[in-house]
């Protein structure tokens, strides 16, 4: 057995968690350090020295904002104005085009000042009444958390929820033999299955139909690594 251990979650909601190894996964590309043409960035507030991980597409992330007319800086819409953090998916099209390359650049409680060309937000319509045709905006966004999620095979049927960091880079592939605890619940919050600290090798039969599922999630994790699974 190999020294590796880790915790899943839950599918249909699964829980897991526990330490792996194999190769290390790429980054996302999505996380633009160039912006476009027509998304201008300052940086109001940096983030602090320890923050170095940026939110990819399909992350859910909360942030708050002010949005103001660059002609003439009236405000049109404020999260804190309402007092209530915005939540959305990064990289669904759930926001302007503007926000999705943006928000992408930040890190976790970094503020930072957005001009936005109409072609990356709200176009040759506007969005009566607040915002005219062609209009460009002003938003001052703050990142204030995300939560990494991941769909595993691309079809979102699978997704994976990263409830606590693992550590090192390795992690598993099929064939290697790792140590986790899993939980399988349905909807109604009845638990289907519940496994800790046994052994499972990647590809192997032992999971049953929860197998495929696990299989691919436990190839993205690390050592002491906590997730969810969706499916």
């Amino acid at each position: 057995m190999s020294d590796d251990e880790m915790s899943m979650g839950e599918c249909a909601d699964m829980p897991m968690d526990g330490d792996v190894s194999g190769s290390d996964a790429g980054a996302s590309d999505y996380a633009q350090q160039v912006l476009p043409e027509g998304v201008k960035k300052e940086i109001v507030q940096a983030a602090d020295d320890a923050q170095w991980k940026k939110p990819k597409k399909g992350d859910e992330v909360t942030v708050h904002y002010v949005g103001t007319l660059a002609e003439d800086g009236s405000e049109f819409d404020s999260s804190r104005g309402r007092g209530q953090p915005f939540v959305f998916t990064l990289g669904r099209g759930q926001v302007i085009k503007g926000w999705d390359v943006g928000v992408a650049t930040m890190k976790k409680g970094e503020i930072a000042k957005f001009t936005i060309a109409p072609e990356f937000a709200y176009g040759e319509t506007g969005s009566p009444p607040k915002i005219p045709a062609n209009a460009t905006l002003v938003f001052e966004v703050e990142l204030i958390s995300w939560s990494s999620k991941d769909d595993l095979f691309g079809d979102e049927g699978v997704v994976k929820t990263l409830l606590t960091e693992g550590s090192g880079w390795k992690k598993p592939k099929a064939g290697d033999e790792v140590l986790l605890s899993l939980k399988a619940v349905v909807a109604d919050g009845s638990v289907v299955e519940e496994r800790a600290d046994f052994e499972y090798t990647l590809g192997s039969s032992d999971l049953g139909r929860l197998g495929k599922a696990c299989d691919k999630a436990l190839e993205g994790m690390k050592k002491g690594e906590t997730a969810e699974i969706k499916c």
